[in-house]
């Protein structure tokens, strides 16, 4: 298994109760990981440091998920980052599979699913499951 000790985990959810909580979960596993609570804060904070994958809840206040999504896709710096995808609709990763390499889970969803979907997208190799990836 990959060692994933230091992955930049950049978080994008407006809840701050889940936010927080997925910021201990991972921080837990070593990766260092930042968060933001919309959709243009994360636009901004890529400039700052790029990460190695995102977690990006589609529901966010004034710049959405998919909106997110397809403008990080456009900068030749993230065409290929991965991310997970959170969210309480019905969406799938098919319907996002034009937007490269994303997972969704939808919520709710356990803290393990989050851990072993982000460790599966850094991974690829370890990735045996069949799922709902693009």
């Amino acid at each position: 298994m990959l060692d994933l000790t230091g992955t930049r985990v950049l978080i994008v959810e407006d809840n701050e109760a889940i936010r927080q909580m997925w910021e201990r979960v991972l921080g837990g596993e070593g990766w260092q990981v930042r968060s933001v609570a919309d959709g243009l804060e994360a636009l901004r904070s890529l400039d700052e440091q790029a990460p190695d994958l995102i977690v990006l809840d589609l529901m966010l206040p004034w710049v959405n998920g998919i909106e997110v999504l397809s403008t990080i896709r456009r900068d030749p710096r993230f065409t290929t980052t991965p991310v997970v995808v959170t969210t309480g609709t019905a969406t799938s990763a098919f319907e996002l599979r034009d937007l490269g390499p994303v997972r969704v889970l939808r919520k709710p969803f356990s803290v393990s699913a989050l851990i072993s979907t982000v460790r599966r997208l850094l991974d690829p190799e370890g990735d045996t499951d069949d799922d709902d990836s693009a």
